[in-house]
């Protein structure tokens, strides 16, 4: 077993009861090389995976290729609604979608577009989630998604807090991308966070960003399912699983 996931499978071995652990890979749509190739490391671990999708860039072939790995193991792969378009709206400040910049009648129209159209290509595939671009939205848009009839919402667990009475929120607690970007030892810290949110949450989320996940990265994530599939004290979500 590679060195960096060391504290990790000491978390697992003392623990009293099985963790609970889900993976979110935004911006489906883009990079479909790159996604197919984590959705494959996933598959052979036989580990669940929740993909957020952009309604604006699913094409035709990446939807029947999700929806062949769908009907093959529906327990295993998850499709939410990521967005609309995955573009930033905002003048100034930090990148947002469904931010201060737009009315809730424009972010309506946004949401209401992209459920409609995830609906008619996933069809019971699809999940009545969503995942806000750039993991940032308002109260309109928490209102727009209960008036439309969403679930669950699911961002950064740093996100702002916001009034919330029909949804359920499922946060991520780790950016795999961002911690392998910044930090000098990033399997080293990679291991360590990872092993300390299995010690400390009763549920810890991962996100990744395939788009930006080289071979290299796809291979140290094999590492970790395949620790992760051959534990007994880990048990693998979808989000759906995380509902009532």
């Amino acid at each position: 077993m590679p060195s960096w996931l060391n504290e990790i499978a000491s978390v697992l071995d003392r623990v009293e009861s099985p963790v609970r652990i889900f993976f979110r890979d935004d911006d489906a749509g883009w990079a479909n090389d790159r996604l197919l190739s984590l959705l494959d490391k996933f598959a052979k671990a036989e580990m669940p995976i929740d993909l957020a999708v952009i309604p604006q860039c699913l094409e035709c072939n990446l939807t029947d290729e999700l929806l062949v790995r769908w009907q093959q193991g529906r327990h295993l792969l998850g499709l939410h609604q990521h967005g609309y378009s995955h573009t930033n709206h905002e003048l100034s400040g930090r990148k947002c979608e469904f931010g201060i910049s737009r009315a809730k009648s424009q972010q309506m129209a946004d949401i209401a577009n992209g459920q409609t159209f995830l609906k008619a290509n996933l069809a019971e595939a699809f999940d009545p989630f969503f995942t806000p671009p750039w993991n940032r939205c308002t109260q309109d848009t928490v209102d727009c998604l209960e008036e439309l009839e969403f679930k669950l919402l699911s961002r950064d667990v740093t996100a702002t807090k916001y009034n919330v009475t029909k949804l359920d929120e499922v946060p991520v607690h780790i950016d795999w991308s961002k911690l392998i970007k910044t930090s000098p030892e990033s399997l080293i810290e990679l291991g360590r966070t990872i092993a300390s949110h299995l010690s400390q949450n009763e549920m810890t989320g991962i996100m990744f960003h395939h788009a930006d996940m080289n071979d290299e990265h796809l291979n140290t994530l094999a590492e970790l399912l395949a620790l992760l599939s051959g534990h007994q004290n880990v048990q693998g979500l979808l989000l759906r699983d995380t509902q009532g």
